[in-house]
């Protein structure tokens, strides 16, 4: 019975993302032994969800707290993926697969080798209207914007440091000798050995735009590197292949991580995408040529996206109507 307490304690530390790595294999040892282990595990983990969680760590503090968290779903190891049909979860591998849907907040994510026998994928989606904090377990730390999926093997940290990225991330990468931290993106990888940067690559978007704050990054495109420095931003057109170089104030490109909205010069068709995602509604440009206006814009991300058009109108001469979750601007 008291060794059972003491997983259980082992596993509050695991959701919460501050589990130790010794402590990380008695925990996944246990889950591993059984399908009733694995069972149990999991029932820890929903009433981990339904109850809150503090920093304590303590069962009886466990018990009795009743705080509202922000995760709406949590890590959860799963060995049979077959058993779930919830939208949650979804097959990204053919032998199996693991899928985290995370509402803000901050988890962090460890993989259970050992009960992974095929190549399995993880992959954490921030739907629209929200964002999130994931910390690898090479100790990376990743902000993902709205409408953002970031994915990764159950090799990550052994084989390989590579993760996939569709949307945007801000990326702190923590350094290791001899092991290279990869994002991959639909149009050019992203290769770092220790380094602060952000990249945008939303699939329907024009343009993929890597920002570096801190370190160097080599952007590794169609097997041509394309090297940059601290303060550069560097915007591929994915259509025609052109890179544009330019020098920024490159702490606004993770400004969106921060609750703010920060831009020195960018046009209403870009913000408009970009406002679109974060605050979940469908803004609509009327005329094309109106999309083309550019400006300069600073505002704290935590305004309503009413307040945000308000303060739109008080920079370029737009009308705005809005009915439910569609906004329409007009000249």
């Amino acid at each position: 019975m008291e060794e059972k307490k003491n997983i259980r304690e082992l596993a509050i530390q695991y959701f919460e993302g501050r589990i130790l790595r010794k402590d990380e294999k008695l925990l996944f040892a246990y889950v591993g032994q059984s399908e009733e282990n694995r069972a149990t595990f999991r029932q820890w983990e929903k009433e981990w969800i339904a109850s809150g969680i503090s920093d304590s760590g303590t069962i009886g503090e466990w018990e009795i707290l009743q705080r509202k968290i922000r995760t709406q779903e949590a890590i959860i190891p799963m060995l049979t993926v077959s058993k779930f049909r919830s939208s949650v979860w979804r097959q990204v591998a053919a032998v199996a697969a693991i899928v985290i849907l995370t509402i803000g907040g901050t988890i962090g994510i460890w993989q259970i080798s050992s009960s992974l026998k095929p190549e399995t994928y993880f992959v954490c989606e921030t739907p629209y209207g929200e964002k999130s904090k994931v910390v690898l377990s090479d100790g990376t730390v990743v902000w993902l914007n709205a409408g953002s999926t970031l994915k990764y093997s159950n090799k990550f940290n052994t084989a390989n440091r590579k993760v996939e990225l569709n949307g945007e991330g801000y990326f702190e990468v923590t350094k290791k000798e001899g092991a290279t931290f990869i994002v991959q993106t639909h149009g050019y990888d992203v290769v770092v050995k220790g380094t602060k940067f952000d990249v945008s690559a939303y699939a329907d978007d024009p343009f993929i735009s890597t920002t570096l704050l801190e370190g160097s990054v080599e952007l590794n495109y169609k097997g041509t590197p394309v090297m940059m420095s601290p303060g550069e931003s560097i915007r591929l057109n994915v259509e025609t292949g052109k890179f544009v170089r330019t020098q920024v104030n490159a702490s606004q490109s993770k400004a969106w991580a921060e609750n703010r909205i920060e831009f020195d010069h960018i046009t209403l068709k870009e913000l408009v995408a970009k406002l679109s995602r974060q605050y979940d509604v469908n803004i609509r440009l009327e005329s094309e040529s109106i999309g083309d206006k550019t400006f300069r814009i600073s505002l704290r991300n935590r305004e309503t996206i009413g307040e945000v058009m308000t303060a739109l109108q008080e920079i370029i001469p737009i009308t705005i109507e809005r009915i439910d979750k569609d906004i329409y601007i007009r000249e």
